[in-house]
């Protein structure tokens, strides 16, 4: 059984911050899973199929491009999205995360800039031979 929403993995130790974008996510159809610290994050990401991970920079312990770095080590394409109130951050701190928000964006372009994510990811072989294979044959009957 295919899964029809995509699961999004959010890390923020701010409590509020983290469950508002968690509703966020999931009224705009999306799956997610949840975590307030880098460590927990890592759990899930290992655990769990994830299909893209919007992360907080700031958080005591780990920040958020050192857990990015980990989580792209293991499954390089899986998106991920680091977000900030302090910004812009140094590239070096933008070297394994896939795009760069500040928190005080309004929640549609957190959406809209995730969503892009999902959809410009490369696909797998098969699916790019077989989106090729219909497009060639669209017209055939």
């Amino acid at each position: 059984m295919s899964r029809l929403k995509a699961t999004i993995l959010c890390i923020d130790d701010h409590w509020n911050g983290l469950i508002g974008r968690k509703m966020l996510l999931e009224n705009n159809g999306y799956e997610v899973l949840e975590a307030t610290g880098g460590d927990e994050g890592l759990e899930l990401f290992l655990s769990h199929s994830v299909d893209a991970v919007v992360l907080d920079y700031q958080m005591p312990g780990m920040n958020g491009d050192v857990v990015a770095a980990k989580m792209k080590r293991v499954k390089a394409h899986v998106p991920i999205m680091l977000l900030s109130a302090y910004g812009p951050l140094p590239k070096r701190e933008l070297k394994a995360v896939d795009t760069f928000l500040s928190k005080s964006q309004p929640p549609q372009i957190l959406v809209s800039t995730l969503q892009d994510l999902l959809d410009n990811q490369p696909k797998p072989f098969f699916s790019r031979w077989l989106d090729t294979w219909k497009s060639h044959n669209e017209g055939v009957k």
